[in-house]
């Protein structure tokens, strides 16, 4: 127990007055912490009763604080003795459940079962970005101290010692493999993986060979108790466990940089792994698992509750990540960096966990040849020749600035990324990619002025621009993938789909006229199919970018009409302040502010919108869908020709160019039916619609008004021709929202690409 002395020296700072200054006591330093109030053996001192009877003296208002303890300190700190915020606190319950724990209590099969079942479903939810303090070590065993037990051995504790712990150690064993991962940052950012501040532990005593041979031990042990309750249900889990750790065994970076070929032997101990959700989960056992863990653990910052992933979802969690675990194996064999390309491309749709994500740059980005045999330096030449005939001049003064290999590496771990920073780190690349660019012409320039002399190389129709062309094409990708990965995340507002899919559609036509020009740098048959296969990719969007920006804008002119349309709110003065056309320049300003700057493609300014926009305007509702069929047909052509290519030789890129056909395919199918269907049912020819958009936004300003007068009891009085107009702009409006209610939106469609929309109608 502390001094009476060192109690009150400790106290004597604190502030009972509501309305006192922030000011330093004298002799002391600005910003000079207190020393903390503890005893004579460094224990801190239960002040809990001083603090009870100072509060009850104090007024309503009045705070009890350091002298230095600031406002600002009092918003950064945790409200404790709240369960809501302090993750640290023990109700009643929490404590009856810690007192429970008993780790050397006789377990039952059943009881067994609960807890590796329950354990599978925190390491879920652990690989879904939760903290290991709200999932793994909340377990009582993950965290015990098995020095100087009997693990793997029979004992008076058999199921604890021969089944439980050699499946926690498998378990910790595993998250070894993937906490390795994790360390590598080849992910970033809490949304992917919480690290944390503290040392994880993950039975560093024990290898996966330690933990296979426990494994074996068990499955042997259950099958002598076979018969029993629980036991066959164990033995799955066993199983499951050993495959599932002699698979991140086999595909880690380490031993396929060792073996290639490990990669495949890892595939086949995936297909062998199977894992269902018992209908008997087994028994309950109270104190096993403490939910508030996080207070014996120092932590910067309080944890966000988490709640675990259900059983039959944590099944199939497990299952999809060893689905995606495929997509290393792959990785390993494929055959160009044109197939690299499509299988990020394919990685980036399908947003596979943070570790997988992670264990593919980690295959990828490293200097031993795993991918292609070739070192990243090399991957990248090959890169450029598999598109163009750079000459060996224009690669080595390209290759003159050395931040050309991470910057290449950097656009596939773009695609690697979860969709929101995805979307975020393309944008943020676009600068760099551009920059490159320009150092590439002027690499092209000096190649073509050395091997032609005499020949203007300044001039694109004499030269090729080899490699500015390929980064000028990789550009071109990563800023598709940006404006089209904001419908994916529910970024653009429905008011701005036009905007964003007529300014795709600029870009797809400038990269399609890019890829004819690039024939000109590519002969050869090889790089000709490469171009053509790239070529139906772009053609294909830039006609469904066409019919995306067309029936967009149809339905914006019915439902929203470039402003926020409420026409039922109360407040009539809020309906009727419309947006500005300085307000509508400022909004297209900061949705390009990333792509407005780049050199090439020519931005469309706003100026140039609105004049597009005014001439759709001037089409009718039915000339605007059909201009949108064809646009949908053409794609479908396209995409359906190109079912029929085939390359020799290629078998598994042309493969893989399909898959990205096919995705594509299904969005333009999903539009044509819903677009047929729109059609047929009549709505658009309704009288009240066949008005262009000129007229329609006359008559949204004018039943505007007259809503906002008619509320505010303030009619003017009003010509007959007046009365016609508004009359007019209401059927107008009835006929639009009749429309609405047939729920007209945008929606999803498994199978396809979940970058495009799809537009949704009743009976489509």
């Amino acid at each position: 127990m502390a001094d009476s002395e060192q109690l009150s020296s400790g106290l004597s700072g604190l502030s009972l007055d509501a309305n006192a200054a922030e000011v330093p006591e004298a002799g002391s330093a600005e910003g000079q912490l207190p020393e903390p109030i503890v005893t004579s053996d460094g224990e801190w001192i239960d002040i809990t009763t001083l603090v009870d009877r100072a509060a009850s003296e104090l007024a309503s208002g009045a705070l009890i604080k350091q002298t230095h303890f600031t406002l600002f300190d009092a918003m950064m700190s945790v409200e404790v003795m709240d369960p809501r915020l302090d993750m640290g606190i023990l109700t009643a319950d929490d404590a009856l459940e810690v007192s429970q724990w008993d780790i050397d209590r006789q377990l039952t099969l059943r009881e067994a079962l609960w807890v590796a079942l329950q354990l599978l479903r925190c390491e879920m939810t652990w690989h879904g970005s939760a903290s290991l303090l709200q999932t793994l070590y909340t377990c009582n065993y993950f965290t015990a101290n098995v020095d100087g037990l009997p693990i793997g051995q029979d004992s008076s504790n058999a199921v604890r010692d021969i089944v439980l712990f050699p499946i926690v150690i498998a378990t910790g064993v595993g998250c070894r493999y993937v906490w390795s991962e994790f360390s590598r940052y080849n992910l970033f950012g809490e949304e992917d993986v919480q690290m944390g501040t503290i040392e994880p532990q993950f039975f560093a005593d024990f290898s996966q060979h330690d933990a296979d041979i426990l494994l074996y031990e068990a499955r042997m042990y259950l099958e002598f108790r076979m018969n029993e309750p629980g036991a066959r249900e164990l033995i799955e889990i066993v199983d499951s466990r050993r495959h599932w750790l002699r698979a991140l065994g086999l595909l880690s970076a380490e031993r396929m940089i060792e073996d290639a070929s490990a990669a495949a032997d890892g595939l086949a101990e995936l297909r062998q792994m199977h894992v269902a959700w018992p209908d008997d989960e087994g028994t309950p056992v109270r104190g096993v698992f403490d939910p508030k863990c996080m207070r014996r653990y120092a932590a910067a910052a309080p944890i966000k509750p988490r709640e675990l992933i259900e059983g039959p979802a944590c099944v199939q969690e497990l299952e999809r990540m060893a689905k995606d675990l495929e997509l290393v194996e792959s990785l390993v064999r494929v055959e160009s960096v044109e197939h690299l390309v499509y299988m990020f491309q394919k990685i980036h749709i399908r947003a596979p966990s943070p570790f997988v994500r992670s264990l593919l740059m980690t295959t990828l980005a490293n200097n031993e040849h795993v991918v292609l045999a070739e070192s990243p330096e090399a991957l990248v030449r090959r890169a450029v020749l598999e598109m163009v005939a750079a000459p060996p001049r224009a690669l080595a003064g390209w290759f003159a600035n050395g931040d050309i290999i991470r910057v290449f590496l950097d656009w596939f771990r773009t695609l690697a990324q979860n969709p929101p920073r995805a979307r975020r780190v393309a944008y943020k690349c676009l600068g760099t990619w551009d920059a490159l660019q320009g150092e590439a012409e002027q690499a092209d320039i000096d190649a073509f002025g050395a091997e032609h002399p005499g020949r203007d190389a300044a001039d694109p129709a004499q030269n090729p621009f080899w490699v500015s062309s390929w980064v000028y094409h990789m550009k071109l990708m990563l800023l598709e993938g940006a404006l089209l990965g904001g419908v994916r995340l529910h970024v653009y507002a429905a008011y701005e789909l036009p905007i964003i899919f007529g300014y795709a559609t600029q870009v797809f036509e400038a990269h399609a006229a890019h890829l004819d020009r690039m024939h000109m740098g590519a002969p050869g048959a090889a790089r000709t199919q490469r171009l053509q296969r790239v070529g139906v990719l772009v053609r294909a969007q830039r006609e469904m970018a066409v019919a995306t920006w067309l029936i967009s804008h149809m339905f914006e002119r019915l439902l929203v009409f470039r402003a926020p349309w409420h026409s039922k709110h109360s407040d009539a003065a809020t309906v009727l302040r419309l947006e500005s056309t300085s307000a509508q320049r400022a909004r297209y300003a900061l949705r390009f502010r990333h792509v407005s700057m780049l050199g090439s493609p020519t931005h469309l300014s706003f100026d140039g919108w609105c004049a597009s926009a005014e001439h759709l305007d001037e089409c009718l509702l039915p000339e605007l869908l059909g201009h949108a069929q064809n646009a949908l047909s053409a794609a479908r052509t396209i995409l359906g020709d190109a079912k029929d290519h085939r390359d020799s030789g290629n078998a598994s890129v042309v493969d893989a160019w399909a898959d990205a056909c096919r995705l594509l395919y299904a969005v333009v199918v999903a539009n044509l039916v819903a677009m047929a269907r729109l059609q047929q049912s009549g709505v658009l020819r309704a009288k009240e619609l066949m008005v262009s958009g000129a007229a329609a936004l006359e008559y949204r300003q004018c039943f505007l008004q007259a809503d906002a007068d008619d509320a505010a009891n303030d009619r003017p009085v009003r010509s007959k021709k007046q009365r016609k107009d508004i009359e007019r702009a209401r059927k107008w409006r009835d006929a639009v929202e009749a429309l609405a209610r047939n729920k007209l939106n945008v929606t999803c469609v498994q199978g396809a690409h979940p970058d495009w929309p799809v537009f949704s109608v009743p009976g489509a």
